[in-house]
């Protein structure tokens, strides 16, 4: 019997205190992948990827390609955007009448009018497949997750490590997990709790405490008779949402009450090491002065208060600033997003001297503009591929690129690279594209919390996670939260709660 399994979904991580909204032009840009384009991304570590290889790779089953997008995390999601991108999927859906459903998504997606964008993407599949169809749903570990994604969809899967390197896995198991399911192998009992922690992220890195121990007990659930899954939802804490905080999903082979079990008590563990959560960080001056004083590169300064990959700028000043006026040697910034830089270096050309107002201009939030003067050292378009182990074999692109040689206060150089795009500096590819080799480097100064860490660990001497202004600084009272239920640790430090949420069966 050949199985019919359809893939598609959207991807966002929604920062709602970020400007402007996201609209269907990011996600183009991004990659909007529309019925056989979702080819593109076979071979590559990422969720769609690795679903279509387990299907591709098995002759009993046959693919339905409906629609696949991301964007990179920024403001609340146009419901213009949405309806495009889900319209794909559901009428691909509908005309296909597939046997099982993979649906990548996120878990934090906001949109206008639906403050939880993933349940809405999710309820609308149901609405078409029926209450009988599965439906299998990979998750960003940063999910702020809902009861109507929860009760409209069969399985959970969210990634189980950050960086998040198992992206493909969790795609061939979501294809593995349907097909059983349509074969009426195993029947999927979900359960979940609401944990109203919603912690920053350093500590969320898979090789630091507590992370490892809780992820050690989920894995050692997995290993019991009856237990298909058990997954920790860390929350995305900078999304204004009543059901923001993290969660706890585990799926039985109908055995409600064990996968009841599984979340109260990992959910217990977690209340119990919450404030573990809590990182140290060094002020962008004691960072550099570090840096400046180890033996040998590269030192990784880490820009965690401007990371655009959770909706900052991209174009925060602070490290720059300490570099240029600290007399750094050997640095390099990947990257800050100015464009009106970028075409100024452009127009200029290489080997040209310009002078110009670098970064801080999105907002008010990222630090002010630094007047440089520098020169021109290469141009390119920004276009290059990840290497790895985070989203290897996926294109991305800065847009019209330069690197610039800026000098500092006392006669240093600080190569920085200027883009037209925002992404997130997560891998080594962002300085070798722009002819920076990160090895021969003292300093790199990267616009990345922890998903850098996947790339630069193997090259770092050491890695610096700097405290840095912006739309992911440490200190969340600096944002107007309206809509929180509070208490919410670290709001409030209130002893978190375990709230069960609504599952279906």
């Amino acid at each position: 019997m050949t199985i019919r399994i359809a893939v598609g979904g959207i991807v966002h991580e929604t920062n709602t205190f970020a400007q402007p909204a996201t609209d269907l032009a990011e996600f183009r840009a991004n990659g909007l992948y529309e019925g056989d384009e979702m080819r593109k991304l076979a071979g590559t570590n990422t969720v769609v990827g690795g679903a279509i290889d387990a299907i591709d790779g098995d002759p009993d089953l046959e693919m339905i390609l409906t629609a696949f997008s991301h964007a990179i995390p920024g403001g609340t999601v146009t419901r213009a955007a949405l309806d495009y991108i889900v319209d794909q999927i559901t009428a691909g859906i509908a005309a296909a009448k597939p046997d099982a459903v993979v649906l990548d998504l996120h878990g934090a997606l906001v949109v206008e009018g639906y403050p939880g964008g993933d349940g809405e993407v999710a309820r609308r599949v149901r609405e078409i497949v029926g209450p009988d169809i599965p439906i299998i749903s990979p998750l960003d570990l940063h999910g702020n997750i809902d009861d109507v994604l929860v009760a409209n969809t069969d399985i959970l899967l969210p990634y189980h490590t950050y960086p998040h390197v198992d992206t493909a896995e969790r795609g061939r198991e979501a294809v593995e997990l349907a097909v059983r399911m349509a074969r009426g192998e195993i029947n999927p009992t979900m359960r979940a709790v609401k944990l109203s922690i919603s912690p920053p992220g350093p500590q969320q890195y898979s090789e630091f405490e507590p992370t490892i121990s809780l992820q050690h007990i989920a894995r050692d659930w997995e290993t019991k008779p009856g237990v298909i899954d058990t997954s920790i939802l860390f929350a995305f804490p900078y999304s204004d949402v009543p059901h923001n905080g993290m969660a706890v999903v585990a799926t039985t082979d109908n055995d409600p009450a064990l996968a009841e079990r599984i979340c109260e008590e990992l959910g217990r563990e977690i209340i119990r090491r919450h404030r573990e959560f809590w990182p140290e960080m060094m002020t962008v001056e004691e960072a550099v002065h570090a840096a400046m004083s180890e033996p040998q590169g590269p030192v990784v300064l880490a820009d965690y208060g401007d990371n655009p990959g959770g909706g900052s700028s991209c174009d925060g000043t602070a490290i720059l600033w300490g570099l240029l006026d600290l007399g750094a040697q050997g640095a390099a910034v990947g990257h800050i997003c100015d464009p009106a830089v970028a075409a100024l270096a452009h127009e200029a050309g290489v080997g040209a001297e310009i002078e110009a107002e670098l970064g801080g201009k999105r907002d008010n939030l990222h630090g002010a503009p630094i007047p440089v003067k520098a020169t021109v050292l290469r141009l390119s378009n920004g276009d290059y591929v990840y290497e790895g182990p985070m989203n290897r074999g996926v294109h991305n692109t800065m847009g019209p690129t330069a690197v610039l040689a800026c000098r500092g206060r006392h006669g240093n150089i600080v190569e920085v690279i200027v883009s037209s795009r925002r992404v997130q500096a997560l891998d080594t590819a962002i300085f070798r594209s722009q002819g920076i080799e990160p090895t021969e480097r003292k300093i790199l100064a990267v616009k990345s919390s922890v998903h850098f860490r996947g790339a630069f660990t193997p090259v770092a001497s050491r890695i610096i996670l700097v405290n840095t202004p912006g739309l992911l600084q440490l200190d969340v009272s600096a944002f107007p939260f309206q809509h929180i239920t509070r208490p919410l640790w670290p709001h409030e430090q209130d002893e978190p709660r375990m709230i069960k949420m609504n599952t279906p069966g």
